[in-house]
């Protein structure tokens, strides 16, 4: 039997349990983080910590809640500062804040239009049909003359060639490579790239991305089986061949479609979208 001082106990801790779970429960409107009146709840929190960037933060987890929250109470505790002394209502802080929402409000934007095209399946695949040859990942060999002072190392054997140099023997190779020399056996020969001796200057297939913007947009547009004219990069000069193209799924390629439809229409938006003050910025 339970004496009646135990079950007296129980019967207040109870209560006590009961009292928490309903007064001290934390919703999503509860105020999280206060600084001389600016008020932040948990709902603004956790939706500003979700969109940190290259924030991989698991508020699940204590103590990663609290060092969030210290960094934003501190952000918030400079704010409540400069609104003291009436920095928000000065004409330049304006400007700035001006710009600031701009950049972000046209990121949001163009954000938004992107998710848009997400959701419309009948125009993405419409314009993947367009585009889909551009997207397909061409498998690239190629021949690189380093010149002086390119981040790639010198090969042990080879000397170190003037900008001029280098463009001579890459002219010379490509004069070889257009009478019909085997690109791969030249590759092995000549090519300061290191992996050339072992591969033939067989570089695989290639992602938009990932390369110089130059090497890259030849690789992409060069028709299989075609060799290039020389391309410049910080590396030297390089002459390509694109052996075969490997297709992209509609899959695999839709965010990019999604992405590039996106930045047409903002870009149709600006075009129009502005008046300049000629007499003051010119024709």
């Amino acid at each position: 039997m339970i004496s009646t001082q135990v079950f007296a106990r129980i019967c207040l801790f109870t209560v006590a349990v009961s009292s928490f779970s309903l007064f001290g429960q934390i919703t999503g409107s509860t105020t999280v983080i206060e600084a001389s009146g600016l008020k932040l709840t948990k709902a603004e929190f956790e939706e500003l910590a979700a969109g940190q960037e290259n924030s991989n933060a698991n508020l699940a987890k204590p103590a990663v809640r609290k060092a969030l929250g210290v960094e934003f109470g501190k952000a918030f505790a400079l704010e409540a500062e400069a609104r003291r002394r009436k920095m928000d209502q000065d004409p330049k802080i304006k400007l700035k804040i001006r710009a600031f929402t701009q950049e972000l409000m046209a990121a949001e934007l163009l954000e938004e239009v992107r998710d848009d095209y997400l959701k419309d399946e009948v125009k993405l695949k419409a314009f993947y049909e367009q585009k889909k040859q551009v997207y397909d990942l061409p498998r690239v060999r190629q021949i690189l003359i380093r010149t002086k002072g390119s981040p790639l190392a010198l090969r042990a054997g080879f000397r170190e060639l003037s900008v001029e140099e280098a463009r001579t023997k890459a002219t010379a190779l490509r004069t070889q490579l257009a009478a019909g020399a085997d690109f791969a056996k030249l590759a092995k020969a000549e090519s300061d790239d290191f992996g050339a001796k072992e591969t033939g200057g067989d570089m695989g297939f290639l992602r938009r991305g990932t390369l110089d913007a130059n090497f890259e947009d030849a690789a992409f547009r060069l028709p299989t089986g075609q060799v290039s004219d020389l391309i410049k990069t910080e590396f030297g000069f390089h002459i390509i061949k694109v052996e075969e193209r490997q297709p992209m799924t509609f899959e695999t390629v839709r965010k990019m479609l999604a992405s590039e439809l996106a930045h047409k229409d903002l870009d149709a938006i600006i075009m129009n979208g502005y008046k300049l003050n000629q007499e003051y910025f010119g024709k």
